[in-house]
């Protein structure tokens, strides 16, 4: 499997993003308050220049310091549970340190993603909760190895 990873624009990734994290409502609903940031990160990893998975960073704050916050993560279940969602979390992370290498990085994971997480290590920081038309979650920062 030859795979790739780069930076992207985000209307490269919205159609999986829509797909996978917004089965069932209206397409817009796939495109994130900050995408058009300058500073905003999109990256995917491809196969044979196919999109299989994305995720997206953005300024953000932590305790009241810049942070990045990870967003829009998805993989095309096709390709789920072959190491890529992870192989592209490690790269956009590996990026996002170079960048601002102070920052904390956190993300808002979906409660069948914490696992996921916790492997890469991320530990949950908050109680669960609710985002309407979405699901439960936890809120999970990264922590440096």
């Amino acid at each position: 499997m030859n795979v790739k990873i780069s930076l992207f624009p985000v209307t490269a990734i919205l159609g999986l993003r829509h797909r996978i994290l917004r089965p069932g409502l209206p397409a817009f609903t796939a495109e994130f308050p900050g995408d058009a940031d300058p500073d905003t990160l999109h990256f995917a990893a491809t196969i044979d220049q196919e999109i299989v998975s994305c995720l997206s960073l953005y300024t953000s704050a932590w305790e009241k310091s810049g942070a990045w916050q990870l967003r829009g993560m998805a993989t095309d279940t096709a390709f789920q549970r072959q190491g890529l969602g992870r192989r592209l979390l490690d790269y956009a992370v590996a990026e996002a340190v170079v960048i601002q290498p102070s920052w904390p990085i956190w993300c808002n994971a979906r409660i069948s993603a914490i696992d996921f997480y916790r492997k890469a290590n991320w530990t949950v920081e908050s109680v669960e909760f609710e985002i309407e038309g979405v699901g439960s979650h936890v809120r999970m920062l990264w922590s440096r190895p």
